[in-house]
């Protein structure tokens, strides 16, 4: 009979006891791991806080977050030298794991969003947008990658200076900022089929081309990168070679009219400081304004060094 009542006694007096030590203590109870994504490890992301102070217990900052794949370990040790060092006049009990596994909180990007990022990019910066049918073949892409989640937004897509974007074009899409962003490599064969001028009837080599000796055609310039793409660029141009019938006009085909032509009859005028002749010569060879060239004056057969200053007008200074 008197077993009973001791049990009795013990059940009903020690819930009072742990009651009792509980009261103004606090209790953190470490994770095994934690994720996070902030700049720095708070004790609320990395343990379970009981009693009267835990939203200031949890406000405690740790250290910085790790950055990128590798994780680092916080034993109990630390983190409770740490919680004396903020708050000496806690009460604290340590329990759960020896010690927590922290790393950054990452999220995976798809290769559809990749390819989509990608694809925008080259919408918004090819110089062909307006001018003809954008299209992107055999895009290349990882199947993903993964990153910061708070950098899940800070999106970038970078291509290399001078992209004409035709034919094999590379994106670096970076997520973040900093010295070490994520970063990802797409990359796709671009076709713009646009009208361009092709050549209607053969054109001799030193012609200037008419509208009538062109039309216009639809054409995947990715494969011809030097084609002029507008009327506009070859109408009144002198062909450099002969151009045959069928073929598109290259700007390696055509150059600027010369202002003076060799052969041509131009005015020779000879210039001093209180006198100005003027007589006749044949240039010896073509020439553009400000450009030195031989001239043979017609009366006298001589030859002579003069500068274009305007069409066939020469100028000589004694």
């Amino acid at each position: 009979m008197k077993r009973k009542w001791v049990a009795v006694l013990l059940f009903l007096v020690v819930p009072f006891v742990t009651s009792f030590a509980a009261e103004g203590s606090d209790v953190v109870t470490l994770k095994e791991k934690a994720t996070l994504s902030g700049e720095q490890i708070y004790l609320k992301d990395i343990a379970v806080l009981q009693g009267p102070n835990e939203q200031k217990l949890g406000q405690t900052v740790l250290m910085r977050s790790p950055k990128g794949s590798a994780g680092l370990n916080l034993s109990s040790a630390f983190v409770g030298q740490k919680i004396r060092e903020y708050h000496p006049e806690l009460k604290v009990t340590m329990e759960g794991s020896p010690k927590v596994y922290v790393s950054e909180k990452l999220v995976k990007i798809s290769e559809e969003e990749l390819v989509t990022v990608y694809t925008d990019a080259v919408m918004k910066n090819s110089p062909w947008k307006g001018k003809g049918v954008i299209v992107l073949q055999d895009v290349k892409s990882p199947p993903y990658i993964s990153v910061a989640e708070k950098d899940r937004d800070l999106i970038q897509a970078k291509f290399s200076h001078g992209e004409d974007f035709l034919g094999l074009a590379t994106a670096s899409i970076t997520f973040g900022s900093g010295m070490t962003p994520t970063v990802a490599r797409v990359s796709s064969k671009i076709q713009v089929i646009t009208e361009v001028p092709f050549v209607k009837t053969g054109i001799p080599r030193r012609a200037l081309i008419s509208e009538a000796d062109i039309e216009m055609r639809k054409v995947d310039i990715s494969t011809l990168p030097t084609v002029i793409t507008s009327k506009e660029e070859c109408i009144g141009k002198r062909t450099k070679t002969m151009l045959k019938a069928g073929k598109p006009v290259l700007a390696s085909n055509v150059e600027q009219p010369p202002v003076v032509n060799k052969g041509e009859i131009v005015a020779i005028q000879a210039r001093s400081k209180n006198l100005v002749v003027r007589d006749r010569g044949i240039a010896l060879r073509d020439g553009y304004l400000h450009d030195r060239i031989p001239v043979r004056n017609a009366a006298s057969g001589k030859q002579i060094l003069g500068t274009i200053i305007a069409a066939s007008l020469v100028e000589v200074t004694f």
